[in-house]
C-alpha cells in the first residue's frame, strides 16, 4: 500500500489538498489575565478581554492567540479572509485550555412546588412501572436577563422547517410516545457539571432520578438530583445560548479555528443545522484540534444552515481534523449545501467522535455522528466514531459525487435504522473502502418506512447505484454487514430513480453479521470476499422492498451469479479492546491458522489474509447446515 494510496478518489484523481499559507501581518492577543481589557490595543502587554473583541477587528492575514481560561460569549467573527495566503486564525495559546461556554449557573431561588402533580404514574405515558412516593423535587425560575437573547428552553426540538420532504415527521412514527422527543426543551440542564435527563411530563420526575421537566414558558422548571438532595447544596449550570462562534453574516470564507473548545449550548434538531461552532453558509475554513461537548443538536455545521438557504457562490473547501466531538444530541458534524456544488472538496479526518446522537429522534432522518449532504469530491477518512446513539455513524446524503469514505474506525451503534456508514440516493461512483465497522444495532421499527429490515447494518445505501464497498472488516451487525438497498423510486436523482445496479462489493472481511452481504437486484457484481460465520446458513441475499427474492450460500452465488470467484469462507474469531482501539483476528482453515493483530489508529493492510487464504481450499466451510 503506497504511502499516499489514501489520497485519492474514486475517480483516480488526488484529492484537491489545501491548507493554510498565511504568513500573518497582525497578531492579537486575548487573555483573562487582570490587566486585560477591550479598550486595551489586544497587545501581548495589554491583551483583550473577550475573544468577542478580537473578532470585530480581525483583517485578512490577522490572527488572534486566545489565553488560557472560561470565555461567557457568543463570538461572531466580523468577516474572513480572501484565500489561503489571507486567513484569519483564532487560535488558543500553546499549551493552554480555551473554553467557551454556553452556559451559566443559576442563581435564583428553589422553592417547593405547590398544586403541581409532580409524583405518581400518568394514564399513558410512563418511564418505569412504579415511582417513588419520596422523590424530592424542587422547582426553580430564569429570568429573562439570564438568557442570551434566546431562551432555548421555551423552544421544542421539533425543527420549524425540515428538511426533504419530512416537514410532517409524525407520520414516521407510528405511536404517540414517539413523538415525544421531538417535543423536549432545547435547554439543558447539569449537575456539578453532570448532564440531567429532561423528561416530557412533570409526573415522570418521580420515575426518574436526575431528571428535569419544563413547564410551558420556559421560564419554570422542576429538577430531582439523582440521590434527591436539595440542588441549592449543588452547581445546577444551564444552557442560555444556542451557539457559541459563528460569523456575523454568511458566507464567510477562508477562517481557521484552532485549539479551542466549545460546551454546552441548547440548539436545536435539524432541518435548521445551527452548530455550537458554525461556518455559517461559509467555505474554507479549517476547524482543527477542537473539542465541541453537550451540544443539544449540532456540534459543528460546516453547511448552509438551513434547508431554505439558496446561493450560487462557492460551497465546500472546508477541512475539518483532529477534533474531539461528543455528547450532541443529533449530529456531531453536519453540513448541509446551500448551491449546486454541494460540499465541494471537503475534508474530514482524524475526528473522534464520541456518545453523540443520544436523542432518539432518528425518525427526522438528520440524526449523525457525521451528517453531510450532497458531497462532491471529497475525502472522510481516519475517523473514529464510538458508542453513537439514535442513528448512523458517517451518513452523506443525496446526489455525492466522486466520494471516499475510507479507513475510518466505527464502533458501536445503539440503535440504526440504516447502517453504520450510509451513503444515499447517489447514482456515480462513490468508494467506500478499508473501513473497520463493529456492533451496530438494528431499530424494531427500521422496517416501517425505509424497509431497511430492522437497520443495524454495516455499511448502508439506499436510493442509490454504482457503489464500492472493498476492503472492510464488518464485524457484529445484529442486520447485514452490507446492505445495498434498491430504495424509492421517487427518488429522483440525476434524472432517474434508482434501479439497484452497478454496485461492487470486494474483498471485504465479514464475520458474526446477521448476514454477510444483500443486493437489490441480481445485476450487481461480488468477488473475494472473507465470509466468516454470520449464523445465517445463506448469509448472501437479495432483497428489495422488504421482499427476499433469493437466499445463497457462497457456492450458490458463484453457481448463479457468478459472484465470489475468489472468495473464500473459513473460521475467523476476534477480540476487540475498546479502549486501547486493538483488533485481533484468528483466521482458520483446517489445521492452519493466521493472527492478526491490527492497531485501529492506522489503516489496516488487509493483504496477508488475502495472501494466507490464497490457494487453500476453504469449500468445506462454503455450505451451512441449518441444523
Amino acid at each position: 500500500m503506497k504511502s499516499d494510496f489514501f489520497d485519492y478518489l474514486p475517480d483516480g484523481k488526488k484529492f484537491a489538498f489545501w491548507d493554510c499559507e498565511t504568513s500573518f501581518r497582525k497578531t492579537y492577543y486575548v487573555s483573562k489575565a487582570p490587566n486585560a481589557a477591550d479598550h486595551n490595543p489586544g497587545t501581548a502587554e495589554a491583551p483583550f478581554a473577550t475573544i468577542s473583541r478580537a473578532a470585530a477587528v480581525l483583517e485578512p492575514g490577522g490572527k488572534v492567540i486566545i489565553g488560557g481560561g472560561i470565555y461567557d460569549e457568543f463570538v461572531r467573527p466580523a468577516r474572513g479572509g480572501t484565500d489561503p495566503a489571507n486567513m484569519i486564525s483564532y487560535e488558543a495559546a500553546p499549551g493552554e485550555r480555551v473554553v467557551l461556554t454556553g452556559a451559566k449557573p443559576y442563581k435564583g431561588a428553589w422553592v417547593t412546588p405547590r398544586g403541581w402533580r409532580t409524583h405518581g404514574l400518568g394514564k399513558y405515558y410512563n418511564l418505569r412501572d412504579g415511582y417513588d412516593r419520596d422523590a424530592k423535587i424542587y422547582e426553580g425560575n430564569f429570568e429573562r436577563d439570564d438568557f442570551d437573547k434566546i431562551n432555548p428552553f421555551a423552544m421544542v426540538n421539533c425543527a420549524s422547517q425540515a428538511f426533504g420532504g419530512c416537514e410532517f415527521w409524525f407520520h414516521y412514527t407510528p405511536n404517540e410516545a414517539d413523538w415525544q422527543p421531538f417535543l423536549k426543551r432545547r435547554g439543558l440542564l447539569f449537575c456539578d457539571g453532570e448532564a440531567l435527563t429532561q423528561v416530557n411530563y412533570i409526573n415522570q420526575l418521580s420515575q426518574l432520578a436526575g431528571s428535569y421537566w419544563v413547564e410551558d414558558s420556559g421560564y419554570k422548571f422542576f429538577v430531582r438530583l439523582k440521590d434527591d438532595s436539595d440542588p441549592s447544596g449543588h452547581v445546577i449550570s444551564y444552557t442560555c445560548r444556542d451557539q457559541l462562534f459563528a460569523p456575523l453574516l454568511p458566507y464567510t470564507a477562508y477562517v481557521r479555528v484552532k485549539g479551542l473548545e466549545f460546551e454546552k449550548v441548547g440548539n436545536g434538531c435539524p432541518g435548521s443545522q445551527k452548530g455550537a461552532l458554525s461556518s455559517f453558509c461559509g467555505h474554507h475554513w479549517i476547524i482543527e484540534d477542537c473539542k465541541v461537548s453537550w451540544a443539544n443538536g449540532t456540534g459543528i455545521d460546516i453547511g448552509h444552515e438551513s434547508p431554505m438557504r439558496h446561493s450560487n457562490g462557492v460551497s465546500g473547501g472546508t477541512i475539518v481534523r483532529r477534533n474531539h466531538v461528543s455528547y450532541c444530541g443529533v449530529c456531531g458534524i453536519a453540513g448541509l449545501p446551500g448551491t449546486p456544488m454541494g460540499n465541494e472538496s471537503i475534508l474530514l479526518e482524524y475526528n473522534t467522535l464520541e456518545n453523540n446522537c443520544w436523542h432518539d429522534i432518528e425518525f427526522n432522518w438528520e440524526s449523525g455522528a457525521i451528517k453531510v449532504h450532497g458531497v462532491r469530491n471529497s475525502l472522510i477518512r481516519f475517523n473514529t466514531v464510538k458508542d453513537n446513539g439514535y442513528g448512523p455513524c458517517i451518513w452523506t446524503d443525496y446526489n455525492n459525487k466522486n466520494e471516499r469514505i475510507c479507513g475510518n474506525v466505527v464502533i458501536g451503534g445503539k440503535s440504526c435504522i440504516m447502517g453504520g456508514i450510509f451513503v444515499e440516493a447517489s447514482d456515480v461512483d462513490n468508494l467506500v473502502d478499508h473501513n473497520i465497522v463493529w456492533g451496530i444495532h438494528g431499530n424494531p421499527l427500521g422496517t416501517l418506512p425505509q424497509r431497511t429490515s430492522g437497520g443495524g447494518h454495516g455499511i448502508y445505501e439506499h436510493d442509490s447505484d454504482f457503489l464500492r464497498v472493498e476492503r472492510n472488516i464488518l464485524l457484529e451487525m445484529e442486520g447485514a454487514g452490507v446492505f445495498l438497498n434498491y430504495g424509492d423510486p421517487i427518488r429522483v436523482c440525476n434524472g432517474h430513480g434508482p434501479i439497484g445496479q452497478g454496485h461492487r462489493i470486494t474483498e471485504n472481511i465479514i464475520a458474526g453479521c446477521g448476514r454477510a452481504y444483500v443486493m437489490p437486484t441480481e445485476k450487481n457484481f461480488a468477488d473475494g470476499n472473507i465470509i466468516g460465520d454470520t449464523g445465517h446458513p445463506a448469509p448472501i441475499q437479495i432483497e428489495r422492498v422488504h421482499v427476499l427474492y433469493e437466499m445463497m450460500d457462497t457456492r450458490s452465488a458463484r453457481m448463479f451469479h457468478e459472484w465470489e470467484k475468489k472468495g473464500k469462507c473459513c473460521g475467523i474469531t476476534y477480540s476487540l479492546d475498546k479502549d486501547k482501539m486493538k483488533l485481533q483476528m484468528v483466521f482458520t482453515v483446517d489445521d492452519k491458522q493466521l493472527v492478526r493483530d491490527y492497531d485501529l489508529a492506522k489503516p489496516v493492510d488487509l493483504q496477508p489474509v488475502f495472501d494466507f487464504l490464497e490457494g487453500l481450499d476453504t469449500s468445506r466451510y462454503e455450505t451451512r447446515s441449518p441444523f
